[in-house]
């Protein structure tokens, strides 16, 4: 199948369309194009699979044990749909699937393309937001894990680029904490609109544009999940500081601590070291106080740790 057959392809170019056939004079557009892709079944062009040859692909190996210090809890059971197995490493269909999703990301990337480059045959590219972004991250055999719906870094990151007009310098990043309800409104002040009182989050419009320089945007980010393929009911509650990160599960005395500066894979659990509990306690306060989990009747105590 060629690009434009794919559904992704397809709707790529009805924006495209749009943008070439539209008079937009000065009145403003906003437009959404959603795209499907890196998202399973792993379809992609033939040439998009070429450029991995499996045999030469680097695969880091995941670590055997390493859920002996981890909470059954943390644990998404996606990996058996995939065929593989918790703790035992499947070098070939690790790689088939590897080449399949890498496949799918360059097919994706073709297609932005696109929408960039009509962006700028319109003349828009120096008057118009550009902003990429995913809602998840993706486990690709990370402590036997393929999916989302984790709270591991692989999964609780995402990726995200911004480009205002004049404002962004080319290739510059920063190492900055935000998170996503930070977005709408760095958007309403980076298009300059008044940013209603109601709205959540925190513009990081002065972090876009350098202003901010090595302050921190936030000193911590949070996040929540639902984990329907491992308990009737698992709510698990992240807040992740620049070097740490503490996961606690609703209804259960256990959890994880990781020191990312130290262990950036997050393979030892310090939850129960000694040497740690008044990091664990500081952090789980601060992670109770930003808590809004609504669908778990018996939220976690900060007592019962």
């Amino acid at each position: 199948m060629s690009d434009e057959e794919h559904k992704d392809g397809r709707n790529v170019r009805r924006v495209v369309s749009w943008l070439d056939q539209k008079s937009h004079g000065d009145k403003p557009f906003f437009i959404a194009c959603g795209i499907q892709k890196p998202h399973v079944p792993f379809w992609a062009p033939k040439k998009y699979f070429d450029l991995y040859p499996k045999e030469k692909l680097v695969i880091p190996p995941a670590l055997v044990g390493d859920w002996n210090d981890i909470p059954p809890r943390a644990m998404v059971k996606r990996f058996k749909a995939f065929g593989f197995e918790l703790d035992k490493e499947n070098d070939p269909l690790r790689r088939a699937y590897t080449q399949a999703y890498h496949a799918c990301i360059s097919f994706i990337d073709a297609q932005i393309g696109l929408l960039l480059d009509a962006l700028k045959r319109n003349k828009l590219w120096e008057n118009t937001i550009v902003i990429l972004i995913s809602d998840h991250g993706y486990h690709l055999g990370e402590h036997y894990m393929w999916g989302k719906v984790s709270l591991f870094e692989e999964c609780a990151r995402v990726p995200m680029i911004v480009r205002v007009p004049g404002r962004t310098r080319e290739g510059t990043s920063s190492s900055g904490l935000i998170e996503l309800v930070d977005l709408c409104p760095t958007l309403l002040e980076a298009a300059g609109l008044e940013i209603p009182e109601r709205v959540q989050g925190k513009s990081f419009y002065r972090v876009l544009t350098g202003e901010a320089g090595n302050a921190s945007h936030r000193d911590s980010v949070y996040s929540e999940y639902y984990n329907a393929w491992t308990h009737e009911r698992s709510y698990g509650t992240m807040l992740r500081t620049e070097n740490e990160k503490i996961v606690v599960y609703h209804g259960d005395e256990v959890g994880e601590l990781y020191d990312l500066e130290e262990d950036p894979d997050e393979f030892t659990n310090l939850w129960d070291d000694p040497g740690h509990k008044e990091k664990k306690l500081e952090l789980l306060k601060r992670a109770f106080d930003r808590s809004v989990l609504t669908m778990d009747p018996t939220p976690p105590r900060l007592g019962a740790f």
